[in-house]
């Protein structure tokens, strides 16, 4: 797998779920002209089944991190405007080119009421794609996209304080992301430093959670720092009597937890408390991969249900877990599974 393509599967889930999470704060954040045009009183609508139908031959397949969504303009009752956002994590050739066949082929499917938007999340300061422009025999092709750039975002923590707009968080994750690259024990301190953040800000517990996983997922660490990162925040929370453990579970996680436990306490001893809860947990990551895949690719061959059943081990499970999460296609997510090299 080329670099470029590790850059896009480590930054990929974080910013798609980022962006229907908080799509208002980070319209707000990196595009106020635009934000400042959508009534958010109604509902915006993701149409990510879209874009494959119109991207071009050559780039489909391709590690791509986009989004389009459906929102409603202050303008009209029946107005409508389709906002295209690119995240690129990487330099490359031609983006200029592709952002402009995008958005013209956007505006062929759906009208002019389209804008495609950069978000450029690399590490190459220098790198500013904002037109694209062609001319050949006296005809012109000119376009021009806002561009936002990461690395520009100074103190996101503190715009984050000023304004109360949660997508600066994330913000804040990715440029730690980038600063510790190649450094894994500073991206665990820097992970540390902002969970601690979160707990101080008095944020409500589900936003908590959903910050916390996102950034996690920016700042993924081996899986030994993993384990020290865990350990460390259960001591801050037990010296500073802040939220337990448990707030950043997912719901389902939680109910697993939950269940177990009482069924521990009928049975009243202790190896069938444990027992009970180590069962119920491998049932729990079994549901949550089948969920994570079946949310980024639909139906699921038998085959993958098997292979997942198959996975005895909880270490296995978490580990196809993370796959389920970044794999760029089922058929890669069977393989490094079966090969026992999910990461």
């Amino acid at each position: 797998m080329a670099a470029g393509d590790d850059i896009a599967l480590e930054f990929d889930q974080p910013w798609k779920l980022g962006l229907e999470w908080q799509l208002q704060d980070a319209l707000g954040l990196c595009f106020p002209l635009v934000c400042e045009q959508i009534n958010w009183s109604h509902p915006y609508e993701p149409l990510d089944t879209e874009l494959p139908k119109i991207a071009p031959e050559h780039q489909r397949g391709r590690l791509s991190i986009d989004k389009l969504f459906k929102v409603r303009l202050k303008s009209g009752h029946d107005r409508f405007l389709y906002v295209h956002v690119e995240i690129q994590a990487q330099q490359e050739g031609g983006f200029e080119m592709r952002m402009w066949v995008y958005n013209y082929r956007l505006c062929d499917r759906f009208g002019p009421e389209v804008v495609s938007l950069a978000i450029l999340a690399d590490d190459e300061p220098q790198w500013r794609p904002s037109v694209y422009h062609h001319e050949f025999a006296g005809c012109v092709q000119h376009f021009e996209f806002p561009a936002f750039k990461v690395l520009d975002c100074a103190a996101p923590e503190a715009v984050f304080e000023r304004t109360g707009n949660r997508f600066a968080l994330l913000i804040a994750a990715h440029q730690a992301a980038l600063r510790t690259r190649g450094d894994p024990e500073a991206r665990r301190r820097e992970r540390l430093r902002l969970a601690k953040y979160l707990y101080r800000h008095g944020l409500e517990r589900a936003e908590v959670r959903g910050l916390f996983r996102l950034m996690a997922w920016l700042t993924k660490l081996p899986e030994e720092l993993e384990l020290q990162f865990r350990e460390d925040l259960a001591h801050y929370e037990q010296r500073e009597g802040r939220m337990t453990i448990e707030t950043l579970l997912s719901p389902m996680e939680l109910a697993v937890l939950n269940r177990e436990r009482q069924e521990g306490r009928q049975e009243g001893r202790q190896e069938g408390r444990q027992e009970g809860c180590r069962e119920g947990l491998m049932q729990g990551l079994r549901a949550s991969i089948l969920d994570a895949l079946e949310a980024r690719f639909g139906p699921l061959p038998v085959e993958v249900e098997e292979g997942i059943r198959g996975l005895q081990e909880e270490s296995g499970l978490r580990r196809a877990f993370r796959l389920a999460i970044v794999a760029p296609s089922v058929e890669q997510f069977l393989r490094t599974v079966e090969a026992g090299a999910a990461p």
